[in-house]
């Protein structure tokens, strides 16, 4: 190998150990660390720099190392609109500059950042899978820095620092939204452990840290009667200011969240005439309002001391927390009410209000299919759960499952359960690796004898396709338009059952007339009079008679069969049922 090294040339020896020390390591800050030093240590520069468009926000970021900084990475200060040398060539390759503007904004952003006056600059686009990612230029602070030569081997290294700043992206973006989902699932576990309300507090605004950086985070209580709005738990806050921390609906940023029910991203506090400050170095603050049966109780703020520093995304992020800070509230105002005597009546309604507003609020219209769901619970809480997931024009997620269990553990796992299942599916991972996912998270967060059986798949009507995967439930029947019958069983065992568990997919091809029928054994599983069990075969011979009915009244048969069936002896479990018929 060494003599085949030694047979290249001195500019393929270049390439080859700028892509050595590219591709070393994807982390980000890495990634441009290295491009930067390539370009000043290949090409002789006296700085480097590149300016790049941020993958959330697309805003413009820059970065700067100057020769002989020892790999310091530099801000450039460029305000929104500068113009930036060699950015009107950003479609034209490689190119070199030798005038550069010396009352321009880029000239004076190197100069006074690096201490280089830029002379000659070659400038070349970064381009990966046909997205344009941003520039990136080696400077000289001479008239004859660059010689014509480097224009070509400047243009094939930074075709790989393009692929590999993409490949940075992806990973980072990877890592970000398991972290994110983690952060939410873990919070939500949290609430199954304690009803004390400053530890489950200080859980959220942990995990909020994890994924949304902020040096202020307060969680504000809404009092009705009066309309104040006081902070109930709060992290950065100067101790002097503590006390302060009262307002009125509609007064301050976060009193205008209270007023509107909507949450608000300030970029920059200075020109927001709401704002009252906490602390003089703030600069940019985000608040969202915190809902149970959309009823407001309080307000979910941060504050930043970086400008700009939030945006849509965060601002999503930001309401699913809150979200999990008014069940903690409302769980912490059942825990007084269980001092009186209605105390398991006021929890097992709050629980089971909570559960409901995880279910579908109506069936959806999808043309070529005619779909209906219904979720019947029992007298004591369960974990029964279903869900239409709207992924893309003519395709939706159709997800079923059952926590093991009952009462407000069993509720609130299988909450924790759905919104790590949409936020995987957000990321438009496969369905195996979706429930690999899940499972995985599951397995970390839960008791050995907590598990959750689950079916999700995708219904793509456009082309009567449906691509599911089994975790340990009960196989759905698919009844073909001729009367064969089949039964959804290819996928994996339970989720939260073992770590690592692998799942199959399969898809199904369906045609008009074809009825898929996905239940929870609570349909199944009731007893009559003589203790036998209503089971799949009644079940089939109920789907058998309805099969020219429509999707919900199919549903409604077996409802009223399995009620016919049941005796009042045997405790009754959570019916739920999805119908699918294809037209």
């Amino acid at each position: 190998m060494e003599y085949e090294i030694d047979r290249f040339t001195e500019r393929e020896k270049l390439l080859i150990d700028s892509f050595r020390v590219l591709n070393s390591d994807l982390e980000l800050n890495t990634v441009v660390k290295n491009a930067l030093g390539i370009m000043i240590g290949r090409f002789h520069g006296a700085a480097s720099c590149l300016v790049l468009v941020d993958m959330q926000d697309f805003s413009l970021k820059s970065y700067a190392m100057k020769s002989g900084d020892q790999g310091v990475i530099r801000t450039l200060p460029l305000r929104d609109g500068a113009r930036i040398a060699g950015w009107e060539s950003r479609s034209n390759g490689p190119v070199k500059l030798d005038l550069i503007d010396p009352d321009g904004d880029y000239f004076a952003a190197v100069k006074n950042t690096l201490a280089v006056v830029p002379r000659v600059i070659i400038s070349a686009p970064l381009y990966a899978g046909g997205e344009f990612l941003g520039l990136v230029q080696a400077i000289a602070d001479k008239a004859d820095g660059f010689a014509g030569k480097d224009l070509n081997l400047f243009g094939v290294i930074t075709e790989r620092i393009a692929l590999t700043l993409r490949n940075a992206w992806i990973l980072e973006e990877a890592i970000r939204a398991l972290e994110e989902s983690r952060s939410l699932y873990e919070v939500g576990i949290a609430l199954s452990g304690s009803l004390e309300l400053d530890e489950l507090l200080e859980k959220i605004l942990d995990n909020l840290m994890r994924v949304v950086r902020y040096d202020i985070g307060i969680i504000y209580l809404v009092n009705p009667k009066d309309g104040s709005i006081n902070q109930i738990s709060s992290r950065g806050v100067p101790e002097a200011e503590i006390g302060n921390l009262h307002l009125t609906i509609g007064q301050g940023i976060c009193g205008r969240v209270a007023e509107t029910g909507k949450g608000i991203i300030v970029s920059d506090v200075s020109a927001n005439s709401d704002y009252i400050p906490i602390k003089p170095q703030t600069k940019s603050e985000m608040a969202v309002p915190m809902k149970v049966d959309n009823t407001l109780i309080g307000v979910f703020n941060v504050e930043s001391d970086k400008a700009d520093a939030y945006n849509k995304h965060h601002l999503e992020l930001m309401n699913g927390f809150a979200s999990l800070a008014a069940v903690s509230l409302e769980r912490a105002r059942l825990h007084q009410e269980r001092l009186s005597s209605r105390r398991i009546e006021h929890e097992l309604s709050i629980a089971r209000r909570i559960q409901m507003t995880f279910l579908p609020p109506r069936n959806p219209v999808i043309d070529g299919v005619d779909i209906a769901g219904l979720n019947i619970p029992s007298a004591e809480i369960g974990g029964d759960y279903y869900d239409f997931i709207p992924i893309v024009e003519n395709q939706y997620g159709i997800a079923i499952g059952d926590v093991s269990g009952k009462g407000i553990p069993a509720s609130l796992i299988m909450a924790a359960f759905r919104a790590s299942l949409i936020a995987e599916i957000r990321n438009n991972f496969a369905i195996r690796a979706i429930l690999y996912k899940v499972n995985n998270l599951l397995y970390e967060s839960t008791e050995r004898d907590k598990f959750v059986t689950a079916i999700y798949g995708v219904l793509d009507a456009k082309n009567g396709i449906f691509t599911f995967s089994n975790a340990g439930h009960n196989p759905p029947i698919l009844r073909r338009h001729s009367g064969k019958i089949e039964y959804l069983k290819e996928g994996g065992i339970a989720l939260g059952a073992f770590p690592n568990s692998e799942y199959q997919e399969r898809p199904l091809s369906l045609e008009s007339g074809d009825i898929m029928l996905f239940y929870t054994d609570g349909v199944t599983e009731i007893f009559n009079d003589e203790g036998k069990e209503f089971g799949v075969d009644r079940l089939l011979s109920v789907l058998n008679e309805t099969c020219r009915l429509p999707a919900s009244q199919i549903i409604e048969s077996i409802v009223k069969k399995t009620r016919e069936f049941g005796s009042a002896k045997h405790d009754m479990d959570d019916l739920t049922m999805i119908a699918v018929k294809s037209l």
